[in-house]
């Protein structure tokens, strides 16, 4: 495993360093009232750091009888049974590299959150929303970000979503990145989680996330050469993180078993996907090394109905590389 330094928590980096990590504990924290924030987030740090940097924020879902296990078991049978492509699980997983889906759990996913505090797995419930309650807290969450953002992100939102994630003690979640916008908050156990910038091109080549979207959600390669250009943020139940999109990440799971939940969103701007389609076909079909995205709005008016068809296409020949 890779060493790496704890740096500020996604705040300035010019705080000092005894500001490295969030001070709120909370561990005991009852769950929010219906009048009560969800979400707590500086309005200031939101306008400078939203999906360009990754910033701390604080939450008040600690403790919320939706997050114990007995009922994540039964939103992951129901899961299970009714939207099967929505779950994941695996066990045993130890290389940042590794990709999705190459060490299947020897349980039911009920019988590996069971078995959860030995099993070695990491769980992860898709669009938990199916659920009214848990609809109901994704409508607060976004109610609160769009009391900082202002409502014009609203317009933005295409399709809002819960996941939830369940981790053993000591377990890792892979290095990868996401295509969308993300609030992760940790509700139960610590985590360490090791955050990358987007525009930092050794960690992450122009290549590597042409490839994410235009066929491949497991592009990103982790380099451990480069770890210590991480931010570590320590994750403990109150407080949690903005996640940029096309932000990498891989997170280690402290001596605990580890709920934490994503409240984010998917954007009606396909921009990202049609532009790195383009770039992703003129590198590896043509030999070009194209212009990055956003650097010529030129180039972008080019490519964006090319990449709108080319996407098109791809999808109808062999699925969609993601969920829509």
């Amino acid at each position: 495993m890779p060493q790496w330094k704890i740096v500020s928590c996604g705040v300035p980096m010019m705080m000092q360093a005894g500001e490295k990590e969030a001070t709120d504990e909370r561990t005991e924290t009852p769950h929010a009232t219906e009048a009560a924030s969800l979400l707590r987030l500086s309005k200031d740090l939101f306008a400078e750091h939203f999906n360009r940097r990754h910033f701390v924020i604080e939450h008040g879902l600690s403790g919320h009888p939706l997050f114990a296990l007995p009922r994540l078991i039964q939103l992951a049978r129901d899961t299970a049974e009714t939207r099967p492509s929505d779950l994941y699980y695996d066990a045993g997983v130890t290389d940042l590299n590794e990709k999705w889906g190459t060490s299947p759990s020897a349980f039911p996913v009920d019988e590996t959150i069971r078995r959860i505090d030995t099993a070695g797995a990491f769980i992860i419930l898709k669009r938990a929303e199916h659920d009214a309650a848990y609809a109901k807290l994704l409508d607060g969450c976004m109610s609160d970000l769009l009391q900082v953002s202002g409502r014009e992100l609203q317009r933005k939102m295409r399709r809002k979503e819960v996941i939830i994630f369940v981790t053993s003690p000591k377990r890792i979640t892979t290095y990868h990145i996401d295509s969308e916008t993300n609030f992760l908050l940790q509700v139960q156990g610590r985590k360490e989680i090791s955050i990358f910038s987007k525009y930092d091109r050794e960690v992450l080549p122009e290549s590597e996330i042409e490839r994410f979207w235009a066929v491949d959600t497991n592009a990103a390669v982790y380099k451990p050469q480069f770890q210590s250009h991480a931010d570590v943020v320590t994750l403990k139940p109150g407080n949690g993180v903005h996640i940029p999109v096309n932000a990498p990440h891989w997170v280690q799971n402290g001596d605990n078993i580890s709920v934490s939940v994503s409240m984010n969103y998917h954007s009606y701007d396909s921009e990202w996907a049609h532009l790195y389609s383009v770039n992703y076909y003129l590198r590896n079909k043509l030999g070009i090394n194209p212009t990055p995205p956003f650097q010529s709005a030129a180039l972008d008016a080019l490519k964006r109905p090319i990449g709108a068809l080319v996407t098109k296409v791809r999808d109808l020949r062999y699925g969609p590389v993601r969920k829509r």
